[in-house]
C-alpha cells in the first residue's frame, strides 16, 4: 500500500476560512446608515455617542423614550438594536430589528441590519431568507447581494454565492475593494477554481501591497494554484523581513515544489524561537510538507524532534515516523518504531505497514503473515486484503490469492480494485473466461476510466489461442464509441492484430494498421501502440515503414528480446548488416525468457502495494 503521511492541510481552506472569519465582523460593523454613521445631532447619534462613552443605560433610555413617542423612527430603533447586540442582549436586539422591518418592510437598511445581526450571531439559516427577500425587493442594491454572497459562502453554497457576487462590481474605495476580492477568492476556493482564487487575492494585494496578511494569503493561494513563481515573489520577502511559521511553511513548500534549495529555510524554521504550543505544530506541518515532496529523510528528523517536544509516546506521531522511515528505506528503524507501537496497541495499519517493510526486504512469508494479522485486526479495511492478495500473486501462490480476492469481492462488491485483483488471479490460474468477467466488472465499477482496459488488454495479449472474443468485443466497442479514448483504441487495434497474426489472416491487415496508426497518434509514447504498429508493418512486408516504428519501439521497451529480434530481422532484410548485428546482440542481452504473465502481474502488485516497479536502494 502506498503509505505517506497525511498530506498538508489544503491551503485553499485556509484562504477561505481566514477570509470569511475576517469578513463576518466587518459586515455588521460597516453597513451604511447604522448608528456609528448617524448625524450626532439626531437622537440615534446622541445615543451612539453615549454608548461609545460607556453610558449604555443612559443611551438605551434615550432611545426608548424617543421610540415611545415616535415608534416608526427607523434610525433610533436600529441604534437601539445595535446597542443591545454590542452588549450581549441578542434577544432584545433581534426583537428591535424585527420590529424595524415590520414597520418598514421596504427598507433595505432594516433588511441589511437584520442580516448583519444574524451573520455576526452565526445564525446563517436565519440570515439567508432575510437577505434573499431583500435581494428580490432590491435587485440592484449590490450591498445586499454581497451580504447574501457572504452568507452563501459561509454555508458552502459556493455556486449560489458566485452567482450573486458576479453581479456586484468591485468597489473603488480601498477597504471595501479588499473585502470584495477576499470574498471572491473564498468563493473561488470553495468552487475549486484555484487559479481564480489566486488572482482574486492578488487583486486585493494590489490595493494594499504592503499588507503582510494579504501577502501571506496571496502566496498561499498562488501556491495552491501551482503558481509557484508568483508565490515565491510574495512569500520570500515576507519571510525575510519577519520570519513566522506560517510564511516559512509556505516558502518551504514553494521551494520544494520548484526543486530549489530549501535547506536554509528548513534550518531557519527549526531555529525560530516560538512558544511551546507553536513549536510542535510547526514540526508536524513541516514534516507533512517534506513528506509530500518525497523528502522523507528530512521528514523523519522533523517527526523525531516532534516526539521529543511531545515528551511522551504519541501513536499518530510514531506511526507517521514509521511511515517516513519506511519511505526513506530506514527499514530497521521503521521496524523498531513499529515494535514500540505494537507494545502499546497493535492495529491493522501497523501490521500492514510491517508487511510492506517485509515485502521490501524480500521476506514474503513474514509479509503474508503481517497482512493476515492486519485483516484479522481490521476485517472491514479493503486495502489490507488487496495487499495480501497482491503478495500472494507476486510469489505465484495463485489459488490462495483467488480466495482472498473472492472474499474481498463479497465484502466490497463495489470495489474496482478488488475485481482487478480477482481478474489477475483468475488469469494466472488460466481461468480466462472468469478473468475477463472480473475485469469487465471492474471496468464498469471504474466507470470506464481506461485504467482497467490496460490490465484486460495486457492479459489477453499472450493468452493461448488468442484474445478472448468477449474481451475484444468489449474493448473495441468502447473504442468505436469513443474514438478519443487512447487505452481502448490502442488495445482494440493491438488485440485485433494479435488475433489476425495468430490466424495467419492478412486479409484485414489494412484495417488493423489503420487502427494502429490512430492509436499511435493518440498515445505517442505508448510502447504497446508503437510496437504493435511496427510488428504489423513487418508482418505485412512493409519493411521500410516498419523500421522507424520498431526503432521507437525498442527505445520505449528496451528490455524486450522480441522487439530487438524483429528490428534485427528488418535491418537484415533491408541490407543494414551492422545494425542487424547490433540488434541481434541486444536480443541476446535482453530478457529472452521474459514472461509477459509475470510482467503484468508485477505491474499490478506494485500498484496495489504502492511501490515503484524497480525499487533501488539509494545507498
Amino acid at each position: 500500500m502506498n503509505r505517506v503521511m497525511v498530506k498538508p492541510t489544503k491551503f485553499v481552506s485556509a484562504i477561505l476560512l481566514l477570509t470569511l472569519a475576517i469578513l463576518v465582523p466587518v459586515v455588521s460593523a460597516t453597513l451604511p446608515g447604522l448608528p456609528n454613521n448617524e448625524d450626532n445631532t439626531s437622537v440615534a447619534g446622541q445615543a451612539s455617542q453615549l454608548a461609545r462613552a460607556g453610558h449604555t443605560q443612559e443611551a438605551i433610555r434615550l432611545l426608548q423614550a424617543a421610540l415611545a413617542t415616535r415608534p416608526t423612527d427607523l434610525a433610533a430603533r436600529l441604534a437601539l438594536a445595535d446597542i443591545y447586540a454590542r452588549n450581549g442582549h441578542a434577544d432584545q436586539a433581534e426583537h428591535e430589528l424585527r420590529e424595524a422591518l415590520r414597520l418598514h418592510p421596504e427598507s433595505s437598511l432594516a433588511e441589511m441590519a437584520l442580516g448583519a445581526f444574524y451573520i455576526s450571531a452565526g445564525s446563517l439559516k436565519a440570515a439567508e431568507p432575510v437577505l434573499e427577500d431583500a435581494v428580490r425587493r432590491h435587485p440592484k442594491l449590490t450591498q445586499i447581494r454581497a451580504q447574501l454572497a457572504l452568507v452563501l459562502a459561509l454555508e458552502h453554497k459556493y455556486a449560489e454565492a458566485e452567482a450573486n457576487i458576479r453581479l456586484v462590481q468591485p468597489p473603488i474605495d480601498s477597504n471595501p475593494r479588499i473585502l470584495y476580492f477576499r470574498l471572491a477568492a473564498s468563493i473561488d476556493s470553495g468552487l475549486g477554481d484555484l487559479h481564480a482564487a489566486a488572482h482574486a487575492t492578488e487583486e486585493a494585494l494590489r490595493v494594499m501591497p504592503g499588507d503582510e496578511q494579504l501577502q501571506l494569503v496571496a502566496s498561499i493561494a498562488e501556491g495552491e494554484a501551482g503558481e509557484w513563481q508568483a508565490c515565491m515573489r510574495n512569500v520570500a520577502p515576507l519571510y525575510a523581513s519577519r520570519p513566522t511559521p506560517a510564511s516559512g511553511l509556505v516558502l518551504l513548500r514553494a521551494q520544494l515544489a520548484m526543486r530549489g534549495d530549501f535547506a536554509s529555510t528548513l534550518r531557519s524554521l527549526r531555529s525560530l524561537q516560538l512558544p511551546e504550543d507553536q513549536t510542535l505544530p510547526l514540526r508536524i506541518h513541516s514534516a507533512e510538507i517534506l513528506a509530500a515532496a518525497d523528502e522523507h529523510g528530512e521528514a523523519v528528523e522533523e517527526l523525531q524532534e516532534a516526539l521529543k517536544i511531545k515528551g511522551g509516546p504519541d501513536d499518530e506521531l510514531l506511526y507517521n515516523l514509521a511511515v517516513e522511515q519506511y519511505r526513506s528505506r530506514q527499514f530497521d528503524a521503521a521496524v523498531a518504531t513499529l515494535a514500540a507501537l505494537r507494545g502499546q496497541k497493535d492495529s491493522g495499519a501497523i501490521e500492514n505497514l510491517a508487511g510492506d517493510i517485509e515485502e521490501q526486504e524480500g521476506d514474503s512469508f513474514a509479509a503474508v503473515h503481517s497482512y493476515q494479522n492486519a485483516i484479522a485486526l481490521a476485517p472491514q479495511e479493503q486495502q489490507y486484503r488487496l495487499s495480501l492478495g497482491a503478495e500472494l500473486l507476486k510469489y505465484h501462490t495463485y489459488e490462495p490469492a483467488v480466495l482472498v480476492f473472492q472474499q474481498a469481492a463479497e465484502l466490497f462488491p463495489e470495489s474496482a480494485r478488488v475485481y482487478v485483483g480477482l481478474g489477475m488471479a483468475y488469469y494466472l490460474l488460466d481461468k480466462y473466461d472468469d478473468s475477463v468477467s472480473a475485469f469487465l466488472r471492474a471496468d464498469k465499477l471504474d466507470r470506464g476510466s481506461g485504467r482497467i482496459i490496460n490490465y484486460l488488454g495486457a492479459t489477453q495479449l499472450r493468452r493461448p489461442g488468442g484474445p478472448n472474443p468477449a474481451a475484444v468485443d468489449a474493448i473495441c466497442g468502447r473504442a468505436d464509441s469513443n474514438s478519443s479514448d487512447p487505452a481502448a483504441v490502442t488495445w482494440c487495434a493491438t488485440l485485433l492484430f494479435q488475433k489476425a497474426y495468430l490466424a495467419g489472416n492478412q486479409a484485414g491487415a489494412s484495417e488493423v494498421i489503420r487502427r494502429l496508426r490512430i492509436a499511435t497518434s493518440l498515445a505517442t509514447e505508448d510502447p504497446v501502440a508503437n510496437c504493435s504498429l511496427g510488428h504489423a508493418l513487418e508482418w505485412t512486408e512493409q519493411l521500410a515503414e516498419a523500421r522507424p516504428w520498431l526503432e521507437i519501439c525498442v527505445a520505449l521497451r528496451p528490455d524486450s528480446a522480441e522487439d530487438h529480434f524483429r528490428l534485427s530481422r528488418v535491418y537484415q532484410r533491408l541490407g543494414l548488416t551492422q545494425a542487424a548485428r547490433e540488434q541481434a546482440d541486444l536480443t541476446l542481452k535482453s530478457n529472452v525468457d521474459e514472461d509477459r504473465r509475470d510482467a503484468v502481474t508485477i505491474e499490478f502488485v506494485y500498484e496495489m502495494l504502492g511501490q515503484p516497479k524497480h525499487t533501488k536502494d539509494p545507498n
